[in-house]
């Protein structure tokens, strides 16, 4: 039975986002509205009481309906994260909804396909060698391996997909790199995004002269010249959306999964008894186990709508915890413990439904590569500093390390 009644008042609906208590565990607000069941209200930045929702099959119902919940964020009402999000993003592919969304998205398909991502895997293997070889002739430690691995694989791998050289992989790691920084000044992060914007400009230029098979060069050949579907500057911005999107969840990722191995070296035995067999497995429960989209996915009710026993009405803000949800023990054994020889694909991390991650396949080949790949060249991979020393990414979208200072 439903009930139009708030299951808490706006008075007592806590401030969002929620802060992990457990660098290793989902917050304990969103675990214990899980535990309670029903969708539950929390304040965010501008006073507003979205509904969250915790619960992984509750979750799976909003975003596998979008004629119910929409994804735009310029819709009144919409839960965004900041006053300018609708201005900055709401021109963008994946923040909108049907007509607006589907097309674009299916001119980007082609080139994140699981057939398409598996044929990269040779050349990544490649790219991941030659970063652990740089790693190796470094003479100072400790190294921060986010930098120097887990953020700079994911760079020159999205070069490779835009065919971009990989000699200009270091213009666009440190353009993207001062894009995702938190505290960087607002000044710094424009300045960072002409200079990419002009980087692909030129590139997106030199394709139509020169074309190749990379998406840049099919962009503007195809999408802007042959068939007119985007202006120029439209096809640039999609270039750099390619590069924001596809670099920073995978590069977090990739530190946090070194992180947990360095942590449970029975799992890292495990992967490295058979990285074929288990590299796939392990990809995906780290996706389970971290959930480092922890702000997102955001919705607004398009349709009154019961979810959980409780009546979300048209208007109203909706925000999906997946902390929480791959965490629900209604769906997943032992939930809390780390475990890669699960073999339940249920997980949510990289989303649910139309807007779920289009880089995915992508990224869980850089995944199964880079894990395995660095443990068995650099066997004696260990914490620089304290566990209680690490810093990670609290307030943002992803969830990641700062920085992951080790040695060998």
């Amino acid at each position: 039975m439903s009930t139009t009644i708030d299951s808490v008042s706006d008075a007592e609906a806590p401030a969002f986002p929620l802060h992990r208590g457990c660098p290793f565990a989902p917050p304990q607000t969103a675990t214990a509205f899980r535990e309670a069941g029903a969708p539950r209200r929390v304040t965010i930045w501008n006073g507003s009481t979205p509904w969250l929702i915790t619960r992984h099959e509750q979750i799976r119902q909003v975003l596998g309906a979008p004629d119910r919940f929409g994804a735009d964020v310029t819709t009144p009402g919409f839960p965004n994260t900041s006053s300018v999000q609708p201005e900055v993003e709401g021109d963008i592919f994946f923040r909108k909804d049907g007509a607006e969304h589907l097309p674009v998205r299916r001119v980007l398909n082609p080139d994140f396909t699981a057939k398409r991502s598996e044929a990269l895997r040779p050349r990544i293997a490649e790219l991941t060698d030659q970063l652990i070889d740089d790693l190796l002739a470094r003479t100072e430690r400790p190294v921060d391996l986010i930098e120097a691995f887990a953020l700079a694989l994911p760079t020159v791998v999205i070069c490779e997909v835009l065919g971009v050289p990989y000699e200009e992989r270091h213009t666009v790691h440190e353009s993207s790199k001062k894009l995702v920084e938190l505290n960087a000044p607002h000044e710094e992060k424009m300045a960072a995004m002409a200079s990419l914007h002009a980087n692909l400009t030129q590139h997106m230029e030199h394709k139509r002269a020169a074309p190749d098979d990379g998406l840049l060069s099919r962009l503007v050949n195809t999408h802007v010249d042959e068939r007119g579907e985007f202006t120029f500057d439209e096809a640039v911005r999609l270039g750099m959306l390619v590069i924001g999107a596809g670099h920073e969840t995978t590069a977090n990722m990739i530190g946090l999964g070194i992180l947990a191995f360095l942590r449970e070296p029975e799992q890292l035995r495990i992967l490295l008894s058979d990285p074929a067999k288990y590299a796939p497995t392990a990809v995906e429960e780290m996706m389970r186990y971290w959930s480092m989209v922890q702000t997102e996915p955001r919705r607004i009710c398009l349709q009154d709508t019961e979810v959980g026993g409780v009546l979300i009405k048209a208007g109203e803000g909706i925000i999906c915890n997946l902390p929480a949800a791959n965490r629900d023990p209604e769906v997943f054994a032992d939930p809390e413990g780390l475990d890669i020889t699960r073999t339940e694909r249920l997980h949510i991390g990289f989303g649910f439904g139309v807007h779920q991650c289009l880089g995915q396949n992508l990224s869980r080949v850089e995944m199964q590569v880079a894990w395995p790949r660095l443990f068995e060249r650099v066997p004696s991979l260990r914490l620089a500093v304290d566990e209680s020393a690490l810093h990670f990414h609290t307030d943002a979208l992803t969830y990641g390390l700062e920085t992951l200072p080790v040695t060998w």
